[in-house]
């Protein structure tokens, strides 16, 4: 317990340290996506920062006025500088100015990430301005403008980008939200909202069963880890489960379970996977670059691993798959180099001799709220708390 308080800190420690908090600046709440460039944010990233506001204040880190203060020149930094398409932000910006970062594009997912980080600190705090500025931004977005019928079927799109040249006809739509994935709150605010093809949306996503080791689950095509625990630093979602009877919490808690077993199954070809661990398929930086790796099942019925382990994909367990977090928490902590000034690095390959010197600052969000989600839950409490969650959870018909 005494470790996951010390993650949990040194993660709002990272938040609080690269996080631009110049009075001044336009890009004020911005947050350093990769500490290895302190000039580009991520825009999830400041979702996370939103989220670390709340937990700083239940520790006492910060009072509740500097918070609060934080919070709205955060929100208003997104409602005035930020760029964006149609209310969707640019993935990646300057963090001074908050102008788009070499033509990144304009994301749905990592908006999303934000707003689940906003509406957070919005149920959490209840103050007039943040109010204010969090309706300001989530009215502005044109969700209507990325959904589309595919193979007759309404589907969202991923992002939009018109000066991606591998964009077909060029009409700036990149890809769709047609499989199961990491997209799954997205449903929620849009029902939310009220939007009227918000229950066939999320109804419509194809979803894959698959197993392995005879452990049977729904998979994304890819099957990185990070898929099933991003969802879950937001959606508290013991006991609910949708009108197909599928619950996100055990589908995950599945997904954990074989994703260990093919770690341990591959211990003879790589040094650093084990039962301990296993964050060897998911989304990570590795020593020649950022790569999203997967465990089987996936469609292409291919183990994809270079057999770096991801420290943050193991505590994005907790709460999710208990024992096998903390178990692999504990091997990890006593590994050498892997735990530092705000908690474990990015990466780590013995076979490579390898060990990350930089921190991603998604990475250190999902250790920070799914270790608040194990110790008090304050972050999914707020979330699951707000009016939108709640219409757009009756919407799906989850229950």
């Amino acid at each position: 317990m005494k470790l996951i308080y010390d993650i949990e800190k040194r993660a709002i420690d990272f938040f609080l340290d690269y996080t631009n908090l110049e009075d001044d600046s336009k890009g004020f709440g911005l947050v350093v996506d990769d500490t290895s460039d302190l000039n580009v944010a991520s825009i999830a990233a400041s979702g996370f920062f939103l989220s670390a506001l709340i937990i700083a204040e239940r520790r006492k880190i910060l009072k509740k006025e500097k918070a609060i203060e934080y919070a709205i020149k955060t929100l208003k930094t997104f409602c005035y500088h930020v760029d964006h398409y149609q209310g969707f932000f640019a993935h990646f910006v300057n963090i001074k100015t908050a102008k788009r970062h070499n033509n990144s594009e304009y994301s749905t997912i990592d908006t999303v990430l934000f707003l689940l980080g906003m509406m957070s600190v919005q149920q959490y705090f209840k103050e007039e301005k943040i109010n204010y500025y969090s309706d300001l931004i989530i009215k502005r977005i044109n969700f209507e403008e990325f959904v589309y019928l595919k193979d007759n079927k309404h589907t969202f799109y991923m992002s939009y980008n018109k000066d991606d040249k591998r964009v077909p006809n060029n009409n700036g739509f990149i890809y769709h939200w047609s499989m199961f994935a990491e997209q799954i709150p997205l449903y929620l605010i849009y029902a939310g909202l009220g939007y009227d093809h918000a229950y066939e949306l999320y109804y419509n996503f194809e979803r894959l069963v698959g197993e392995h080791h005879g452990i049977e689950y729904i998979y994304s095509p890819g099957n990185a880890l990070f898929i099933y625990q991003y969802p879950l630093c937001y959606l508290d979602l013991k006991g609910i489960e949708d009108e197909l009877g599928v619950n996100w919490l055990l589908n995950a808690e599945k997904a954990i379970k074989a994703h260990q077993k093919l770690a341990e199954e591959l211990t003879s070809v790589f040094k650093t996977l084990n039962k301990y661990a296993f964050g060897g398929f998911t989304a990570l930086k590795t020593k020649h670059g950022y790569r999203v790796f997967g465990a089987l099942p996936n469609v292409d019925d291919k183990i994809n691993t270079d057999g770096t382990v991801a420290p943050h994909a193991v505590v994005g367990s907790l709460s999710i798959a208990n024992k096998i977090a903390l178990e692999g928490i504990e091997y990890l902590y006593n590994q050498p180099g892997l735990y530092q000034k705000y908690g474990f690095v990015s990466g780590y390959n013995l076979d490579l001799n390898w060990v990350s010197k930089y921190y991603l600052a998604i990475d250190k969000g999902l250790e920070l709220l799914m270790s608040n989600a194990y110790l008090s839950n304050d972050v999914r409490k707020a979330f699951m708390d707000h009016p939108l969650v709640k219409k757009g959870m009756k919407v799906l018909k989850w229950r």
